[in-house]
């Protein structure tokens, strides 16, 4: 092969090609051997600068999710019960334990609303929109609260071997108004006139004073227990506690105007307490009342409701005794208006007796009271076991008495009294002619108590 003129390569036989770059003669296609080229010089590069390697990234694959993911532990049971109840003999109605109450019946409840005051629960939620002061609330009674008033009080803790006619009274009320679990009830002699609830939503405790241990016993301390176990389940406890940390002492002159109405007003610091202590006290005394109704609701009597209070506020059952309540109630019925409720407002805790017992007899004639009532002793009825039928003993059909005034006897069917609280009945002596009223004894609330105290005697009999 040969190159000449333009430079393009001629084959073997003579044919130039007229295309550049073929490998065979495009005339011919005899092959065409193609040139040795020369070696290309090209200029010369400057060095490549070298970068650092980076060292290799392993990047942490994501994990496949586990088998199990790891839950709390559940809280621990109960070794006794159980936690609710399965583990214990049919003949016990309270858990040493964790304190779990048995229910009158499977299935009985109580709920709080039942008994509570509507203006309680309208002052509670006033406390709960006040931030600092629930925040505050809280983290008082859930770190510090219960051990603390449980020392102050140097209290004993009440139990099946620890004057178990108190206890088991306290048992009765919270079983009544369908507590789940017991409360822990200490007697005390710091505040001998007191009955207190302290504590928090979830573990509250109940201070018994001394001498209303020595001055209410059967029905009536029953009812004082309901009172208790009543703050109890409305949620009073958190609230109780808070008052003892932040106001101190509540005494019956406790208020913004404690120490005078000058003092209050000549004293910033008095007007600056009482922003918060005003809120608390108006709560406080709202409280009472659902307490009242609850244990109302325990002992279906309002006779021994008003009883009861009257007695404690004059802090001596005797004296309560040589009372005239006709005359008291006739006291109680006149109304102060605006200056009583200011009076209430600014130096006391705890409501005045008149309005109180005014609201007492209005939820003791309402219809939802009445309602509980039946449906309460229903269940006791069918919880309790049958009584033997009393064979051959007639029952009264006449009511024998004398009249109150002259002594004259008297005597009343006792067809005429039935489905009557109270009957007036006129004496037959011309020459007298007064009225003598009879009132039906409260047997429903006695009665209950006693069925209760039969069910319960096995377990507070040591």
């Amino acid at each position: 092969m040969s190159s000449e003129g333009n430079g393009n390569p001629i084959c073997p036989n003579g044919h130039r090609q007229t295309v550049a770059g073929s490998r065979f003669c495009i005339f011919c296609g005899v092959a065409i051997d193609r040139p040795v080229q020369p070696p290309q010089h090209s200029v010369p590069q400057p060095p490549v600068q070298q970068q650092p390697v980076a060292p290799p990234q392993f990047h942490q694959q994501p994990q496949p999710p586990p088998i199990y993911q790891q839950v709390p532990a559940p809280p621990p049971r109960c070794q006794t019960c159980g936690g609710f109840g399965a583990g214990l003999a049919d003949t016990r109605v309270m858990c040493p334990e964790c304190r779990w109450l048995r229910p009158l019946v499977p299935g009985y409840r109580v709920d709080s609303s039942a008994f509570a005051w509507a203006a309680d629960a309208k002052a509670m939620a006033a406390l709960r929109a006040i931030t600092p002061l629930n925040a505050a609330a809280k983290g008082v009674s859930e770190k510090v609260g219960r051990r603390w008033i449980e020392v102050t009080f140097n209290g004993v803790r009440l139990g099946e071997k620890q004057m178990p006619q108190v206890f088991g009274q306290a048992v009765r009320a919270a079983r009544i108004l369908g507590m789940t679990h017991m409360p822990d009830v200490y007697l005390s002699g710091e505040r001998p006139w007191d009955m207190l609830t302290f504590g928090s939503d979830t573990d509250s405790f109940i201070v018994i004073g001394s001498a209303m241990a020595g001055n209410f016993q059967g029905i009536d301390m029953l009812y004082l227990l309901a009172r208790e176990i009543g703050h109890c389940k409305a949620g009073h406890a958190l609230w109780k506690t808070v008052i003892r940390f932040f106001l101190g002492e509540q005494g019956p002159a406790r208020g913004v105007m404690a120490g005078g109405i000058f003092n209050a007003i000549l004293s910033p610091s008095a007007l600056i307490g009482g922003a918060i202590e005003m809120p608390l006290l108006a709560w406080a005394r709202q409280a009472e009342i659902t307490a009242d109704r609850a244990g109302l609701l325990a002992v279906g009597s309002e006779e021994i409701a008003r009883r009861v209070l009257m007695a404690w506020s004059l802090k001596s059952s005797l004296m309560y005794r040589q009372l005239n309540m006709d005359a008291w109630i006739e006291q109680q019925s006149v109304d102060d208006g605006d200056m009583l409720r200011l009076s209430e407002l600014t130096t006391t805790s705890t409501p005045y007796l008149g309005p109180r017992l005014k609201l007492l007899t209005q939820y003791a004639k309402s219809a939802e009271l009445q309602s509980y009532l039946k449906i309460i002793g229903e269940t006791i009825r069918k919880a309790s076991p049958p009584k033997p039928k009393e064979e051959g003993k007639p029952q009264p059909t006449v009511l024998k008495l004398k009249c109150s005034t002259c002594s004259a006897p008297m005597r009343v069917p006792m067809s005429v009294l039935e489905g009557k609280q109270q009957l007036s009945v006129k004496c037959p002596d011309e020459k007298c002619g007064k009225l003598t009223v009879i009132r039906k004894n409260p047997k429903p609330a006695a009665s209950r108590a006693k069925e209760m105290n039969r069910m319960e005697n096995q377990n507070y009999a040591e």
